[in-house]
């Protein structure tokens, strides 16, 4: 965990650009670690999650493999495998597409300057709760999965409820569970992740409230920055909260 941060220490905790961006992805890539994900077998310089999120990637510090071995590499991957390029990469590109793999998601890489963040007044905002139990992870689970209408491994939320750098939450209205997000914190960077509404709660301004909770909470927690991976669904929203747009990630899966 990082330090608290208070006035006379935030200074130094100030990230350039390119340290922002690294930042940024080694939150990203440090949350699937905290996943499951591991070296890949065989393929020296592949880190995989065996199951949901289904990310195989290659750190950015590495060296790819020769075009020819990185094609072959690439078609042994698991169908389910989803492989990140983080910004611009023409070599990895290239590669997974003359192994027949195209862009299945594509993100909007951002990030917050807590030391400059003020929340908006408080104006009805939902009451925000941290997972504790199995059965509220369980529950989260099935609220986060219908909001991105794709399957959540629970096994794999139920360990990070255990996680020591991660924490759950969830917003409530009218006693029901409404809107999910995930942060995870290395350093002076809180990630945030699969913020989620489901459609029957959309255009009520729950994701904006839960945004609202959360980074306050990320504040107090003693966080600088907030990192996040935007869909184009909520980019619009976390510009308007301060956000800044840094890069592209283009996640690609092989087409079938």
């Amino acid at each position: 965990m990082g330090k608290l941060l208070t006035p006379g220490n935030m200074i130094e905790a100030h990230l350039n650009g390119d340290a922002l961006d690294k930042a940024n992805i080694d939150n990203l890539t440090a949350l699937w670690t905290a996943m499951g994900a591991t070296p890949l077998p065989d393929h020296a310089g592949v880190l995989a999650c065996d199951r949901w999120p289904n990310r195989f990637w290659f750190p950015r510090e590495g060296a790819l493999p020769a075009a020819e071995s990185l094609k072959t590499l690439l078609r042994q991957l698991p169908a389910r495998a989803m492989v990140p390029v983080f910004a611009q990469d023409p070599e990895l590109e290239q590669g997974l597409r003359d192994a027949g793999y195209g862009v299945a998601l594509e993100q909007q890489a951002m990030h917050l300057d807590l030391a400059h963040w003020q929340p908006a007044p408080a104006a009805g905002g939902l009451p925000l709760h941290r997972v504790r139990s199995a059965d509220e992870a369980a529950s989260w689970t099935e609220v986060c999965s219908a909001a991105f209408s794709y399957h959540i491994d629970a096994a794999v939320i139920e360990q990070l409820v255990r996680h020591p750098d991660a924490s759950l939450w969830w917003a409530e209205r009218n006693g029901e569970m409404v809107a999910t997000a995930l942060l995870f914190r290395t350093g002076v960077v809180t990630g945030i992740h699969m913020v989620g509404v489901p459609e029957d709660f959309r255009g009520l301004g729950i994701a904006r409230s839960l945004m609202q909770a959360v980074l306050t909470h990320c504040q107090a927690s003693g966080a600088r920055y907030t990192t996040l991976q935007a869909s184009r669904m909520g980019e619009g929203l976390y510009r308007q909260l301060g956000f800044e747009h840094r890069f592209q990630i283009a996640s690609f899966r092989r087409s079938i």
